[in-house]
């Protein structure tokens, strides 16, 4: 006889019309009485809630009809709120949430169990029809935030959750509960590098959080807020399955992307979670930026700068880039701004920068952690937020030199040789063009190289200080070296003395001896010597003057 009735609880239970759904035991609000209980019929046939009770620890509470209604019918699938018996008369906390076509009924006594439904130790609320069977029980979870109610989140399934909204879901579907159709775009996987001349691979994973099994969907892809494609999932995905959709793209911009992923899915209920964002850094081909003048040892009233230029043909967003000294401790990235071709940028100490003569103060961005740089000795370096180097200079000098920045004779020269490099004839030239500004002339023709100017002038006046050296030659790369000789025939300086070198550059001669002192006044000769890869040597022999 005890199997007997053991078989009848356990069957009763799994084949239970009515079920508990969700419990609200610590409200945010008055603990008399705004706690409830919510009751769903799970069946096909209406069920009258006369008689039917729950339980917690201690006590039973019966369920009686609720002020204005005049019957208990639970309608097929139909939610029924449980209210305290003080609430009608003393709160309003669910009248805008429980929708007017929703079932109430109340409890007959002045308090939902025995003292109100713990919320300092987890109980048991059990659900009991009019003939004392159990129908369905919950252990709930008292530590939970308060405000929170503890849902079921199937209607098949004894699984509960906290409820992701504040005051739960009285008389409606449960937050936590599944939608019929609800596609979730799960997560996107990245190339671990970004090939920015090929195809990228982004790998899409969709979830479907729904109890109906999807077909037909579709995946879109923006770009930088554009649409840029789209991909077909072919077949089905069942409830609580996943799948991957592959998309292949080709970046037409270099530098940060925005890529927005859309899913699409037929009576998809749930919109909110089909959408997701990913942030990817392209790498520049060719390097858009360079450095172009430094402060290193600021005079009184003077801050330090870097100051970088946009050797590129296009508007380059400088928030993908930052400043850093040789330790790398620190990398200063800039706003998101776009700088223009062929301008410049400063990022500053401070607004002392604003004293130089001529400054465009919407290309000065102010960084009181901006690294300090040695007087010395140390190494500058622009960075992409991948923490790739774009370009840097290594300087090393010595000279009392406060008060005056060092400029780059040509933006276009290497940054990385401190030969392209010279003192600004004044002070500085923030967000202007240096000083010590000099243009290489064309070779033209089949020559190899180019003396400019033919008469230099080093005095530091910023006019033809420099001898500049244009060459190109047919070979990816050649052995070059340079020298130097006076009208007597005597070596007087090697600018080169044997370096590896692509086959087109340009080399700054500063006029000085190999003991560092500015050569007198005078006829010279440049003998500059190119071996190929091949091993053909070619040796070019040009005159020029030094004057004062």
């Amino acid at each position: 006889m005890k199997y007997l009735s053991l078989i009848l609880i356990l069957s009763s239970l799994l084949f239970s019309k009515v079920i508990l759904t969700e419990i609200m035991f610590n409200t945010a609000a008055d603990e008399n009485q705004d706690e409830f209980i919510e009751i769903f019929n799970n069946s096909d046939s209406t069920v009258d809630l006369s008689g039917w009770s729950f339980k917690d620890s201690t006590e039973n509470d019966l369920l009686i009809k609720y002020h204005g209604f005049t019957d208990m019918l639970l309608k097929p699938f139909s939610y029924c709120v449980i209210m305290d018996s003080s609430y009608y008369l003393n709160s309003i906390e669910y009248e805008d949430l429980i929708p007017d076509s929703v079932l109430r009924v109340m409890i007959n006594d002045g308090s939902m169990g025995e003292y109100g439904l713990s919320n300092s130790y987890s109980e048991t609320i059990k659900l009991f029809d009019p003939d004392s069977i159990l129908t369905d029980s919950c252990r709930y979870i008292y530590t939970q935030t308060e405000g929170y109610t503890y849902e079921r989140s199937s209607y098949i399934e004894d699984s509960w959750e906290r409820s992701l909204v504040i005051r739960g879901t009285p008389g409606f579907r449960n937050s936590v509960m599944p939608l019929d159709t609800d596609l979730e775009l799960y997560s996107i996987a990245k190339p671990a590098v970004i090939d920015p001349a090929g195809n990228n691979t982004f790998t899409v994973k969709v979830h479907n959080k729904g109890l109906s099994t999807i077909s037909g969907i579709r995946i879109n892809l923006s770009i930088n807020g554009t649409f840029y494609n789209f991909a077909d999932h072919a077949g089905s995905i069942a409830s609580n399955d996943s799948a991957f959709v592959d998309f292949t793209v080709f970046f037409d911009n270099s530098g940060t992307q925005e890529l927005l992923f859309d899913a699409e899915a037929e009576n998809d209920s749930e919109l909110n979670n089909n959408s997701l964002t990913l942030s990817v850094f392209v790498p520049y081909i060719e390097k858009p930026l360079v450095l172009n003048e430094f402060m290193k040892n600021p005079a009184a009233g003077q801050c330090e700068y870097i100051e970088i230029y946009n050797i590129s043909g296009e508007p380059v967003n400088i928030g993908d880039f930052g400043l850093s000294d040789e330790i790398k401790t620190t990398v200063v990235f800039f706003p998101d701004s776009l700088i223009q071709p062929h301008s410049f940028v400063v990022m500053a100490k401070d607004t002392t920068i604003f004293a130089f003569p001529d400054v465009i103060r919407q290309n000065v961005f102010i960084a009181s952690n901006l690294p300090a740089l040695n007087n010395a000795y140390d190494k500058i370096f622009i960075l992409t937020k991948d923490s790739q180097a774009v370009d840097s200079i290594y300087y090393d000098d010595v000279d009392d030199d406060a008060g005056r920045s060092i400029e780059k004779i040509n933006t276009e020269f290497n940054s990385d040789d401190m030969n392209n490099w010279h003192y600004c004839v004044n002070d500085g030239t923030p967000t202007r063009e240096n000083s010590v500004y000099q243009e290489p002339e064309d070779i033209g023709g089949s020559a190899h190289f180019k003396i400019s100017p033919k008469t230099a002038t080093p005095n530091d006046d910023g006019e033809n200080d420099n001898l500049l050296i244009a060459y190109q030659f047919d070979s990816s790369y050649i052995y070059l070296t340079m020298k130097v000789y006076n009208i007597k025939g005597q070596l007087i300086s090697k600018p080169l003395n044997g370096e590896y070198s692509a086959s087109k550059g340009n080399i700054v001669w500063n006029c000085k001896n190999d003991n560092g002192m500015t050569v007198d006044t005078g006829a010279y000769i440049c003998l500059l010597k190119a071996k190929d890869d091949n091993g053909k040597v070619v040796e070019l022999k040009e005159a020029f003057y030094i004057a004062k």
